[in-house]
């Protein structure tokens, strides 16, 4: 399975607010030059993200972005389905041509859909985290904050 672009970038901003933000806003700037994106297309997905609910704008100085959940509490497919649309068992198919064969395995794209979609379900943004400790993912807190997940 390959995810867009929009989607993975998506999945480290939400990563990165989780992992580096402590409960405080941060800066989407801060976070594309930290995951390596573009700041105008990482704004463009954090409005997305905004209107999914996930995250939660402060404007002013210190102002930024804040998850809006714990992170146990938001998993990957909200993050993905924010910026992608549903993921569900729904016919994906454009074409009249790929209707119209008989021939292909149409019964699987459901099937395969679902089962996605519930793994993605399973991770939750604190798996990631954790994951990042352990795989030792250099942090950039906060001056003053020490947060351990």
């Amino acid at each position: 399975m390959r995810l867009s672009r929009r989607a993975r970038y998506a999945l480290c901003g939400i990563f990165d607010l989780a992992y580096n933000g402590a409960g405080e806003p941060v800066r989407v700037q801060a976070i594309g030059e930290r995951q390596g994106i573009p700041f105008r297309f990482l704004e463009q997905i954090f409005q997305d993200l905004r209107k999914a609910g996930l995250v939660v704008g402060k404007r002013g100085p210190g102002g930024g972005y804040v998850l809006n959940r714990p992170p146990a509490e938001m998993n990957l497919r909200e993050v993905i389905e924010a910026i992608e649309g549903p993921l569900s068992s729904r016919d994906d198919t454009d074409t009249e041509s790929w209707r119209d064969s008989v021939h292909r395995p149409d019964f699987l794209w459901g099937d395969l859909s679902d089962r996605m979609a519930g793994l993605l379900g399973e991770i939750a943004v604190s798996d990631i985290c954790r994951e990042a400790v352990r795989q030792s993912v250099q942090r950039d807190l906060p001056d003053g904050l020490d947060y351990q997940i």
